[in-house]
């Protein structure tokens, strides 16, 4: 038993999840405040791989693996509706760095006997362009990247010339983790790639426990995980349907397994038949942090997604809170684009929001010309201040 659960669990063991829910939640800063060593739970000749996050304070949060809980996260990425095979060429574009989501999807491509090209983000060695010269001339079949990457790895292909949709015709599937899919973020994808979408949810300290299945809908692993979704009170269960906090108990992971950990991110289960004979879906709405709360609405990336998604311009936008409602920074797709009174009208109605709309000019939120000059582009930001809006500070998205 590790540092940190010697005094939090029974000596017996558990008979029931009724009897798990008895133990404390894990919190990150319980992680923080045990890592590197206090969060170990096998002798140190057993470890084969170690992995850190960071959070706003900058304090590591420490994750180790045996080559077990190498092969089971990459498993868990295998049952996702991707379908790797030993025909696939996949182009990892999460960065290799002390993160994991870059190596555990490469343990998975190489699991199944996919070759992998190990095209980091995050690296001015590999820019966009030289990314979307190696999907046509390396015949890419899958690219495995965060959202954002993949609308930017879009525009850059366009401001080479080529068109996404037509221009990569060994590209089958784009991977995605990383950030919330929206519906709508996902269904920008799919019209700007003409591909399917398939998304993982995870984090190193538990590996990936949310799949997209070969539809494109999110199945929790539960033969890997045990799952909780909390309401406020952070004791009580939500009914299905409703959003809560998300809660995940690992049942595999053998150096540094979590019990009953707060991942801070929004959730609700869903049951619906799926076609793959699938009825329990598992969305992930992002964190709190990132919602936006006006009066006595919460609103997260889905919704705001959801909003943009209405718009003739919808790849890069950023957002603020008015006193009233919701002012909108959007850029143009193409010259002329505009959003009109009517439209306007139809979605406050719709949304029950006071909605501002500003389109600004190609570039504004994202620097093509960096595009096609670096290959270091961070993790999104869609929500601001008022303020911040006002002073202009999404105009550094593309840097932070």
């Amino acid at each position: 038993i590790s540092p940190l659960y010697r005094d939090r669990i029974p000596s017996e063991p558990l008979s029931s999840v009724a009897e798990l829910r008895t133990i404390p939640l894990t919190t990150k800063e319980d992680l923080r405040r045990h890592s590197p060593f206090g969060v170990l739970c096998v002798p140190r000749e057993e470890l084969s791989q170690y992995h850190e996050t960071f959070g706003t304070t900058g304090t590591p949060v420490s994750t180790w693996f045996t080559k077990d809980d190498v092969l089971a996260n990459a498993t868990e990425i295998i049952l996702s509706g991707i379908g790797l095979n030993t025909t696939d060429i996949v182009l990892v574009r999460f960065p290799y760095a002390i993160s994991a989501v870059a190596h555990m999807v490469h343990a998975a491509a190489q699991l199944k006997g996919a070759c992998v090209i190990p095209a980091s983000a995050r690296s001015t060695v590999s820019p966009f362009p030289r990314i979307v010269n190696m999907l046509q001339r390396l015949d890419v079949t899958v690219l495995a990247c965060l959202p954002l990457q993949a609308i930017l790895i879009a525009e850059t292909a366009e401001l080479l010339g080529l068109n996404p949709a037509k221009d990569f015709p060994s590209l089958r599937a784009i991977l995605t983790a990383g950030e919330p899919l929206t519906s709508g973020r996902r269904k920008l994808l799919e019209d700007v790639w003409g591909l399917p979408i398939i998304d993982v949810y995870g984090m190193a300290e538990i590996g990936t426990a949310i799949t997209d299945c070969e539809y494109g809908h999110p199945h929790p692993l539960e033969d890997y995980f045990i799952f909780e979704i909390l309401d406020e009170d952070l004791e009580t269960e939500v009914p299905p349907g409703k959003l809560g906090y998300l809660v995940i108990t690992t049942l595999r992971k053998k150096a540094t397994p979590v019990i009953r950990y707060l991942t801070e991110d929004r959730a609700r289960v869903i049951h619906k038949n799926c076609p793959c004979g699938r009825s329990l879906w598992l969305e992930v709405h992002g964190r709190k942090q990132d919602t936006i709360l006006l009066g006595n609405r919460t609103l997260d990336l889905w919704d705001l997604d959801e909003i943009v998604s209405n718009l003739p311009c919808r790849r890069f936008w950023v957002v603020g809170a008015e006193a009233e409602g919701l002012h909108f920074i959007i850029e143009e797709e193409k010259t002329g684009d505009s959003i009109s009174d009517d439209l306007v009208r139809q979605l406050e109605k719709k949304y029950q929001l006071k909605l501002q709309f500003e389109i600004v000019p190609k570039g504004t939120i994202y620097d093509r010309s960096e595009l096609l000059a670096i290959g270091e582009v961070g993790k999104p930001r869609y929500i601001y201040s008022a303020e911040e809006i006002k002073r202009g500070a999404y105009l550094k998205a593309a840097r932070t």
